[in-house]
């Protein structure tokens, strides 16, 4: 509204001149206050805004986190971080008799909230219970780690038995499932896979989408949080809708059959030294997620998310997001057409990244 306003009442050459003008005062600050951090906080806090959406997200998110642990609407982030900090006290060489024993009391805390607000999967319940199992069982029973296996057994008398055969606790490397895949045959995966705008106009099923997520879910992520969700939108329509609120979409959206949107959680961490991890958590699984869709005959394409005021405010709208919640990244994904074009897309190879410090 205020901007068709402005081209109506000035003259499109003064306009571009004023434009111009504000990008060389902006250049010119951001260059001085670069030089000094108390600068670079003016800057920021006196002529841009561009941050100003992340600073609130974190802080909400900080809010939220306080709340899950005093028992107001609690999840699972924080439990599955501690149950994999026991993880790794397990699998150390060699164990430490004593291990856990600072966190292991806020462990179970939080373990008794989650059980009396039924807010665990099956699979996190099982894997809790089974690596709570394990640890007490080997672990060295100090007074602290005594109250905390009481408060434990106690907590856990409504739940079932945890799992006696093939336990989701720690295991042997040589007791995983081996892997047939050739490096070569892998190679040719990722060579394969490119970014894929031109789809056919043909459903895609919702159980091979389901069985994408479910490899995308294997990924590693910072202590075993997985702060992320995927929205899907199947139905054509809506898959186009959604994917043309990006830039960068314009001249094919139009044709998507499906559009997934990677949501990062910034509530599981409460610090802020930490919110840069939804991306490289969500990076992380959608990459496998891409694969995983070759290997089933689907094309797809990661669709950059530009952190732009009025694009974060539209999808938070259409997906119904609290603050911290943030979109990371859209996949555009279906059958690709036969005789579409892909971009060639030249690589840089490991003599160009390869850095040996001395």
């Amino acid at each position: 509204m205020v901007k068709r306003i402005i081209k109506k009442l000035f003259p499109a050459r003064l306009i571009v001149y004023l434009q111009g003008l504000r990008e060389r005062v902006d250049i010119r600050l951001a260059v001085t206050a670069s030089r000094f951090g108390w600068l670079s906080v003016l800057y920021y806090s006196l002529y841009s805004d561009e941050f100003r959406r992340e600073m609130r997200s974190v802080l909400l998110a900080r809010r939220r986190y306080y709340e899950s642990q005093d028992g107001q609407s609690p999840n699972s982030f924080q439990l599955r971080r501690n149950i994999h900090r026991l993880e790794k006290g397990l699998i150390m060489q060699p164990r430490r008799p004593v291990f856990g024993e600072g966190y292991i009391k806020e462990t179970i805390d939080y373990f008794s909230l989650c059980v009396e607000a039924d807010c665990l999967t099956n699979v996190e319940l099982r894997w809790a219970q089974d690596v709570l199992e394990e640890y007490f069982n080997v672990v060295q029973i100090t007074e602290t780690i005594g109250r905390a296996r009481q408060l434990y057994h106690e907590a856990s008398t409504t739940l079932p038995k945890a799992t006696v055969s093939n336990p989701d606790s720690p295991q042997e490397y040589s007791n995983l499932v081996p892997s047939n895949i050739r490096f070569e045959e892998f190679a040719a995966l990722c060579d394969r896979r490119h970014s894929v705008r031109w789809f056919e106009p043909k459903p895609v099923p919702r159980d091979l989408i389901n069985a994408a997520i479910d490899v995308a879910a294997t990924a590693p992520s910072a202590c075993n949080r997985q702060p992320f969700k995927f929205y899907v939108f199947d139905d054509p329509a809506r898959a186009q809708e959604i994917g043309a609120i990006p830039m960068g979409t314009a001249g094919f959206s139009q044709n998507f059959q499906c559009t997934i949107v990677v949501v990062g959680d910034l509530s599981a961490y409460p610090f802020e030294k930490d919110r840069h991890i939804i991306y490289i958590d969500s990076g992380l699984a959608v990459m496998q997620l891409q694969l995983a869709l070759e290997t089933q005959g689907l094309g797809s394409c990661a669709i950059n998310w530009p952190d732009i005021e009025r694009h974060e405010r539209l999808m938070a709208k259409e997906l119904d997001l609290e603050p911290y919640q943030r979109p990371v990244m859209l996949l555009a994904v279906g059958y690709p057409q036969g005789d579409a074009l892909v971009p060639y897309s030249a690589k840089k190879t490991a003599a160009d990244l390869v850095v040996r410090p001395k």
